[in-house]
């Protein structure tokens, strides 16, 4: 994404196609920020469970 974030009124008054792409382009930007977030929850989980098992022994 471009960092600019368009408002959902400023995409009501653009073309049909035109609102298409820049939802498309939305969706695909919370996509990589949902997947990530993953990843970082999940090293952060992996780290802490290793932290864990260490002190376990």
């Amino acid at each position: 994404m471009s960092g600019y974030t368009y408002s959902d009124r400023q995409i009501q008054t653009y073309t049909e196609h035109a609102q298409a792409a820049v939802l498309w382009e939305r969706a695909q930007h919370w996509e990589h920020n949902a997947n990530y977030w993953k990843h970082r929850a999940e090293s952060a989980e992996r780290r802490m469970l290793e932290h864990y098992c260490e002190d376990e022994q």
